[in-house]
């Protein structure tokens, strides 16, 4: 059952991969002999639906998709560069302007069809692996996730300034400087003022990750209930009231970080393709929650924004971002 008393949503299934993409964070409790030892919420329950990857060989998950998202961004990299290599090619000259963002879109699309076959294959994992499913499509998972980094780190990055040398298309240069010295913001000041600006959604988005890790678990973050409901817990927190979907909120706040930084044509276009990342993926979800619990769901999605904290809630978001 859901208790959308005072707008808290109970459904374990609004928890996602976003979080697992970002950070991972190592809570370090001491005992009675003063020995440390990690403790990670969720993390037995993540092992034990993981047999095949028993002690520390569960890292080779988190590494491999960590491997995944790198060559994603060198991927990116080498993309936006070909032309400057190969600067003979008039072809290569005319669509260089295009190419960062085209790329960027690629690896969102490809993001999102690998976390989508999570959901997509559901049915037909557990048909033809039972108990095992949900370890046999996790790495599909959990390298859509990691791949989604590198469109933020893309938007971070300074496209004129990539080796060999400059752009061989003018547009490709003026799309990669700052626009606010066309809103009349000193060329003195533009640097600092867009590092201020970044800053903050920077500090506010990792804590949000942070906070969500902390208090949900990595079993909710890695939807381990998606293909195992029965064994889930309800899952009220106040944070449900401010916003339906904190950990995406976080990712969203980094994308935002990533377009303030360099403030270019590049820098926005990309992060609103971050933002529809998002977007499209609570989309996929909430599809299935409403579909499981109506119009209880559908009203209470009408009371709270999916990713915009009102000022009314701001007192419970940064008590959020201070819990654990």
């Amino acid at each position: 059952m859901l208790d959308f008393s005072k707008n808290v949503v109970r459904a374990q299934d609004i928890q996602n991969y976003c979080a697992i993409s970002t950070v991972f964070i190592r809570a370090i409790d001491v005992n009675f002999h003063g020995e440390t030892y990690v403790h990670l919420k969720g993390i037995e329950k993540l092992r034990e639906k993981l047999p095949a990857y028993p002690g520390k060989r569960i890292a080779i998950l988190p590494l491999a998709a960590i491997a995944v998202g790198i060559l994603a961004y060198i991927f990116l990299i080498i993309i936006d560069i070909i032309p400057r290599v190969f600067s003979d090619i008039v072809f290569l000259t005319i669509i260089e302007p295009f190419i960062p963002v085209l790329s960027s879109m690629f690896i969102a699309a490809l993001a999102l069809w690998l976390i989508w076959g999570v959901w997509n294959k559901r049915e037909q994992m557990k048909e033809q692996h039972g108990d095992l499913a949900y370890q046999n499509i996790l790495l599909r998972g959990l390298t859509g996730v990691f791949i989604i980094p590198s469109i933020v780190f893309h938007a971070f990055t300074s496209i004129r300034s990539l080796p060999p040398g400059p752009p061989i298309n003018d547009l490709t240069i003026q799309w990669s400087r700052s626009l606010l010295p066309f809103l009349g913001i000193a060329p003195e000041i533009d640097p600092w003022l867009r590092i201020i600006l970044s800053g903050i959604p920077l500090l506010l988005g990792t804590l949000t990750i942070r906070s969500a890790i902390l208090t949900f678990g990595f079993d909710y973050m890695a939807v381990v209930y998606l293909y195992f409901p029965e064994e889930s817990e309800i899952q009220s927190h106040e944070i449900y009231s401010v916003v339906r979907h904190p950990t995406y909120l976080g990712g969203v706040l980094l994308g935002v970080a990533s377009m303030c930084l360099r403030f270019s044509v590049y820098s926005i276009l990309i992060g609103f393709l971050i933002l529809l990342v998002f977007r499209l993926q609570i989309w996929k979800e909430e599809k299935e929650l409403v579909e499981r619990f109506g119009e209880g769901y559908i009203e209470y999605r009408k009371k709270v924004p999916a990713l915009l904290v009102r000022p009314s809630k701001l007192k419970s978001y940064f008590k959020f971002l201070r819990s654990n």
